[in-house]
This record gives structure tokens, sequence and C-alpha cells, in this order.
């Protein structure tokens, strides 16, 4: 390695696991993330370190603009995405700490990233860095070249938008395995009863193909529409699928393969011991950390 450079890489690989948490929140994507922090890199090396105040500061700034950025793009590439859009899932273990599941990038919950979307990309940005980060509204001002004032509109926007986040970071429910293993048991089966019991009167499923693959183009809401579309999915598969359990965003949920190839992550908010929110991802574009 070059001499002149060990200095940037020390201060960059202090502040990787911030510049990771931040992109990934901003992006709902691990790839996009990394590709982020990469570019944000080369900016770094090219910067004098006696005329940087603060490293962290530099860098979680330089990572957020770049976030806005990416993030004002792919709105124009959303125009022409096939079906729901639904963030990058993670392997994560469950993790049952509120504080690691704000701090820490793979760990935050996909019900989290979902909501995440409501958000226009500077909302997002104060959202995250003060929110999450405990980054103060003049610092957060200063990265994102924007007033104090405007911040604070910012996020109460943004809060408005995301009243219900705070139940989207809890600790995963001790019953949501057994919940979820309900569901897929009454489902393999064909139970349309038992499948019915395991989903909360305000269900409402998500599946992302992105035109790669089968899923529901759109949302399905309430336990009639649920039950009928999923079944019927069901019954066109050429064979079983074979599962496997683990943490998703530090929420209980499995990866299904058909043969030797991935088939979906499918992750679920449960409360009351209920499903209400079933996320279903099949974009083989997005399963390539579990395809691995």
């Amino acid at each position: 390695m070059n001499v002149a450079i060990k200095p940037h890489t020390a201060r960059f690989q202090e502040n990787r696991p911030l510049m990771e948490g931040i992109a990934y929140r901003m992006l709902g994507s691990m790839t996009d993330a990394e590709d982020v922090v990469q570019d944000a890199w080369f900016r770094w090396v090219d910067t004098r370190l006696d005329e940087v105040d603060s490293p962290t500061a530099y860098l979680a700034t330089t990572v957020s603009r770049l976030c806005i950025d990416r993030l004002r793009k792919r709105k124009v590439e959303k125009l022409n995405y096939v079906g729901t859009w639904l963030p990058e899932p993670v392997q994560a273990e469950v993790h049952e700490e509120p504080e690691a599941r704000l701090l820490l990038a793979d760990s935050v919950s996909y019900a989290f990233l979902f909501l995440l979307e409501k958000l226009n990309p500077h909302e997002r940005a104060v959202f995250i860095l003060k929110e999450a980060f405990g980054i103060d509204h003049e610092a957060v001002a200063g990265m994102l070249d924007i007033q104090v004032t405007h911040s604070r509109q910012l996020l109460r926007r943004a809060r408005t938008k995301m009243a219900d986040w705070e139940g989207a970071v809890q600790p995963a429910k001790e019953n949501a395995r057994a919940v979820i293993e309900s569901f897929v048991a009454a489902a393999e089966s064909g139970d349309v009863t038992a499948l019915a019991a395991t989903l909360s009167d305000d269900v409402i499923s998500y599946s992302d193909g992105g035109g790669r693959a089968s899923a529901a183009l759109i949302p399905l809401y309430g336990i009639s529409k649920v039950t009928t579309v999923l079944l019927h999915l069901i019954s066109r598969q050429s064979g079983p699928l074979r599962l496997e359990w683990m943490g998703i965003n530090g929420d209980w949920g499995f990866v299904a393969y058909e043969g030797d190839q991935i088939h979906s992550v499918t992750t679920a908010v449960v409360v009351d011991g209920k499903i209400e929110r079933l996320f279903v991802m099949r974009n083989p574009d997005k399963l390539n950390a579990f395809a691995a």
C-alpha cells in the first residue's frame, strides 16, 4: 500500500460502519450503499487531512450527498419499474435490543426501510441523520447545505409521514417465527381457514419481482385477497420449495429455494400473533447476497 494513503485508509475504515449505516437506510440497498461508500473513498483519498477538521463529519456529509443524488436518479428509474419496488433485504441475526436495530446497518428492520420510501431525498436524509444517528440540526444543516430552520421543517414533515416508525424498529417478537411457520404450513397444505387465521384483518402483502420473476404487481389488501392470490401462486409451482430460516434485517424470515436456485426471500411484521405486513422479494437483482 502507498504509505501516503495509509492515514486516509485508517480514518476511512474507522468510519465505514457509519457510512454504510447511512447509505443503506438512505438507499434501501446494501449493493448501492457499498457503491456509494466506494465513491466516497475516491473523494476522500484526494483530500488533505490537515485541511479536514473532522473526518467523520466529512465522510458522513459526502455519503449523505451522494445518496441524495442517487435517490433523485432513482425517482426517474422507478417510473419504469415493473410492479412494487421494495428495499433489498440483507441477512442479519434476529436482534432483541432496540439500540442495535437503530444503529447497525445490516439490522435495520425491513418494515422501517419500507416506511422510509415515503420520504423525499432531503426528508429521508434529515430523518435518518437526526433520528437514527442523533446528529443535531446545526450539523445536519451543514452536511446537507441547507438552513437550520429548513432542517427542522424537513424533520417535522418526515415524522408526520413516518408516524408509526417507532413500531418498525421494535425488538423482534418472540412468537414471530412460530406465527410465520404456521402461515407457511397452512399455505403449503392449501388450508384456507388455517391460513386466514395467521393473518390480521388489515393484512397487506407486498411483493417485488421487478419484471424478472412472477409477483403481484400491486399490494394485496385484506385476508381474502392475500389468501386467494397466494394459493394461486403456490398452485403454479412446479414442485415444493426448500425453506431456510434466518434473520432478515434482524427479524425472522426465510429464504426459499427451487432446486439449487433461489426463489424468494420473505419476512413479515407480526403484531398480536397475526401477520400484519408480508414482504416477498423475488427480484433476482436484489437477491444476490442470498444466492451467494
